[in-house]
């Protein structure tokens, strides 16, 4: 039989997939809704199973439990979400979609746009339970209930990473710490790449990742600042795996947590999914639990994933995507191959080789090879590809470190391996310094509580949000969408608050 989980896994996974439940229910036709929760229900019995009696939840202090909401709660308010504090300029567009989903039934669209009926296609899990509240209690409570959210996810995966630890204070600091300022190398990246420049320009409140151009890895706190949706699923499913490195009952629920995963962010389930294969090997041809081939294990999570990536594909040939080098000539293929050598180095590759020369892991080597690929293609607006599908293997190198630290070690050689990699912590450590550094000096900015997605893009319908429809399959199975007058378009409707007091602030250049 496999291990039980305990009651962090339980709860881990009820926060990972309660959107999807709230999804299947809410945006597709009755008959079509009543299988999709059927299937996801029954891959989901195992968290009705009985507690272990000294099972891994119940290893957590009183100490790690306050420790961990304390902190995710300062955390999280430092991030701006619910506005108590600035809020970087991903906000305001993920406000207007909080807005959207609470004004309007559910699915939305925004009427007709190229003669077609549009749709908000989007991984939406992050805003359903804030948007459920809101449709109860009004549009001001959904933005506290979503900082709520975010606050409770935030706190799972501090917990998580605590109890893979010892539980003395020493270690809860460390953990959280680490967690919290882990980053790659962005300051040496700037300095070597633009130097004077960058120097005489340099603010401590300013934002320090894109110096490699075209592409990012963002800190630990980068990512709860600006894109918790996309963040917090992927650092949970992590979470849940580090845990449960060996058979467990989350083996049977890793393919419906990998769809559920999807409905987040779906680069950052791309980026789970070596991962996920990793331990699936282990499990089936190592462990020799052929349990995981039947289809009572993946049949569910093929049902209800066809039907949610079908809505996350939808009208995908207005999305910007390709390969980051070739094309060109040899000379400008040789100087992008080392741009981006130079950019995993920094970025992932030297603090990843540090945490590896204190404890081997594959899931470690699996996270350098990830990272060392990801620049090679592009997708989306912003280059998401690289930035959502490192998610996964960032978290994974940042728990690799909290191990790497708390790993007893009696030989000099070791411990002048651990100053390494502490040295190596800290130099990272000044981008989410930095972070910090922008919300306490930059005020706060009100929410505007009408803006709709299209008026904040003045007028546009933006590709990674919006899909038109028109012949596909997965329409038959969705509720029709309801219009959602677009509201102001004009300039003054899409002017981002957290961009002109970052202008004003000067935290952007020319």
């Amino acid at each position: 039989m496999p291990t039980p989980l305990g009651r962090l896994d339980r709860a881990a996974i009820g926060y990972l997939t309660l959107p999807l439940l709230i999804f299947v229910v809410s945006w597709f036709e009755w008959w079509a809704a009543v299988p999709l929760l059927a299937c996801s229900l029954f891959a989901l019995r195992p968290l009705v199973e009985p507690l272990p009696a000294a099972g891994v939840g119940s290893q957590l202090t009183r100490l790690q439990l306050t420790a961990a909401i304390v902190a995710a709660s300062a955390w999280t308010l430092c991030g701006g979400a619910a506005h108590f504090l600035f809020a970087n300029a991903d906000w305001f567009v993920r406000d207007a979609v909080l807005h959207d989903l609470v004004e309007s039934p559910w699915p939305v669209g925004y009427g007709l746009w190229d003669g077609r009926e549009t749709l908000l296609r989007a991984p939406v899990a992050f805003y359903l339970p804030a948007a459920l509240a809101g449709k109860a209690l009004g549009l001001p409570a959904a933005h506290w209930c979503m900082g709520l959210w975010t606050a409770m996810g935030t706190s799972l995966f501090l917990l998580q990473v605590l109890s893979l630890l010892p539980s003395r204070p020493k270690w809860v600091a460390v953990a959280i710490t680490v967690v919290v300022l882990f980053s790659g190398f962005d300051i040496v990246g700037n300095i070597i790449n633009t130097g004077p420049r960058f120097l005489q320009h340099w603010n401590i409140a300013k934002h320090l990742e894109w110096w490699a151009g075209t592409y990012q890895y963002s800190s630990m706190t980068t990512q709860l600042f600006w894109v918790p949706n996309h963040a917090l699923g992927g650092w949970l499913l992590m979470g849940l795996m580090a845990r449960h490195a060996r058979f467990s009952a989350l083996d049977c629920m890793l393919p419906l947590l990998l769809v559920a995963a999807a409905l987040w962010s779906p680069l950052s389930a791309v980026g789970v999914l070596p991962f996920a294969a990793w331990k699936a090997y282990r499990t089936v041809f190592v462990e020799r639990r052929w349990v995981l081939l039947h289809p009572r294990v993946w049949l569910p999570a093929l049902v209800v994933g066809s039907m949610t990536v079908a809505y996350l594909i939808l009208d995908p040939s207005r999305i910007p995507k390709g390969l980051s080098v070739g094309g060109g000539d040899l000379a400008d293929t040789v100087m992008a191959l080392l741009s981006q050598t130079q950019f995993f180095l920094l970025e992932a590759g030297i603090i990843g080789f540090a945490i590896l020369a204190i404890r081997r892991s594959a899931e470690i080597v699996i996270a350098l090879v990830v990272l060392a690929l990801l620049p090679l293609a592009h997708l989306g607006p912003g280059n998401d590809l690289v930035m959502r599908a490192s998610i996964p293997s960032l978290a994974v190198l940042t728990i690799g470190a909290c191990l790497a630290l708390s790993r007893q070690c009696v030989e000099a050689s070791a411990l002048r391996k651990k100053v390494v990699l502490v040295s190596f912590l800290a130099i990272g450590a000044v981008t989410p310094v930095q972070e910090f550094a922008r919300a306490a000096i930059l005020p706060s900015w009100p929410v505007n509580l009408q803006a709709t997605l299209i008026g904040t893009n003045c007028g546009a319908y933006p590709a990674h949000y919006v899909a038109r429809l028109g012949g596909q399959i997965t329409e038959h199975f969705l509720k029709s969408p309801h219009a959602l007058p677009v509201g102001s378009t004009d300039k003054r409707a899409c002017e981002n608050p957290a961009i002109d007091l970052m202008w004003q602030g000067g935290l952007l250049s020319d």
